[in-house]
């Protein structure tokens, strides 16, 4: 069997695996939910080892591989190859949000299984796309390895730097985690308690922010050290696309110490808890569906016709899913939010004005910066 039908093979397994964890999930079966997401969350993993081991090794008779790595490459970018791509680029996003998912289950608690049932069903998603947008296909379904061309196209002369073997990962990283957020909110708003899951999502939230501000970072030093200052100020609708998760995500952090200190805000941060993915979900549609054209350097070719519906289909599922689920908690609010702590009397400049102002300074920010 080639490396390319194992790793087709895999991401199969995936999602079924996935889809059997949501099943786990609405039917009560929190044993069947756990064990589905971890199958399907190893699967991924190794399908990304195959694709590594591909890239690195110059397998020209994949598609992906003769597309964005050469023989003379040096190692690292023959590496970074790997995610050069529209559907490696898919395939490392579901590695690290499962990752991030899997490393944030444990604090989950009585939450657990309306979280496990959401990410599932979010990666189940990342899998069917990666179905269609697959990066194990053969130039010759039928010669296969009978027909390998000498070498490949390699990487584009803008992406031969250090910046893209450490910038894609780090941002990734971030862009992953956002899922264990999103994922968390809306267990919590299924289970009717806004307040169990505020102080263990908080160091999550953090590492998010932090993952995504030094992602961003990254990828201003990259574009001044490419295109000088005219990269760095240079307006791109893609970066702003993902710009608009991390100020959501540092709100989010801001909101968390108002909640805590007032008991205030339960339902307004489980939408910002929310809101990073969502902004990340419609920024990847811009990028991958060839509506920006040449607006951005970062758009990829237009996808598969398939995969752009399903990835269409999660965005949608996310953003009025999770609003509906909102506004469906909301008109039995008071039966089961806790009562506000009374407010003792302070100067009009203390903590809790000064993360409120904050918080809604960053998302004025945001809004202007989508918007745009």
């Amino acid at each position: 069997m080639l490396a390319g039908d194992a790793g087709r093979i895999l991401l199969f397994l995936a999602m079924a695996s996935f889809l059997a964890a949501v099943i786990g999930s609405i039917t009560n079966r929190l044993r069947v939910s756990r064990i589905g997401f971890a199958v399907g969350s190893l699967s991924v993993f190794v399908s990304f080892g195959l694709l590594l081991s591909l890239t690195s090794t110059g397998q020209f008779h994949y598609r992906y591989v003769f597309a964005h790595s050469q023989a003379d490459l040096e190692p690292w970018y023959r590496i970074s190859a790997a995610w050069a791509g529209q559907e490696g680029s898919f395939l490392l996003w579901a590695v690290t949000s499962a990752m991030f998912v899997a490393l944030a289950r444990k604090k989950t608690g009585a939450d657990e299984r309306g979280y496990l049932g959401v990410a599932s069903a979010f990666l189940m998603g990342l899998a069917g796309i990666l179905t269609f947008e697959s990066p194990f296909r053969l130039i010759d379904p039928i010669l296969g390895q009978l027909r390998t061309p000498p070498d490949g196209n390699g990487l584009s002369p803008a992406l031969l730097n250090y910046w893209m073997v450490i910038h894609p990962p780090t941002i990734f990283l971030g862009f992953g985690s956002l899922l264990a957020l999103f994922a968390w909110a809306a267990a919590a708003l299924m289970r009717k308690n806004l307040e169990d899951y505020i102080v263990p999502i908080r160091p999550w939230a953090i590492i998010s922010a932090t993952l995504l501000g030094l992602g961003l970072c990254m990828g201003g030093f990259w574009a001044y050290e490419m295109l000088n200052w005219g990269g760095f100020w240079m307006w791109d609708p893609v970066e702003n696309t993902s710009f608009v998760p991390w100020v959501a995500a540092v709100a989010f952090i801001h909101g968390i110490f108002v909640q805590q200190a007032r008991r205030r805000w339960h339902i307004g941060n489980a939408v910002l808890a929310a809101v990073p993915l969502m902004a990340f979900c419609f920024g990847t549609f811009l990028t991958r569906s060839g509506f920006l054209g040449d607006q951005s350097v970062h758009s990829f070719a237009q996808m598969d016709r398939s995969a752009l519906w399903i990835l269409t289909g999660i965005g949608g599922v996310v953003i009025f899913g999770f609003f509906g689920l909102v506004f469906a908690r909301m008109h039995t609010a008071k039966d089961w939010l806790p009562e506000p702590r009374a407010a003792e009397p302070e100067h009009i400049l203390n903590r809790t004005t000064g993360y409120g102002t904050s918080i809604w300074i960053l998302l004025a920010f945001g809004v202007i910066a989508g918007v745009g």
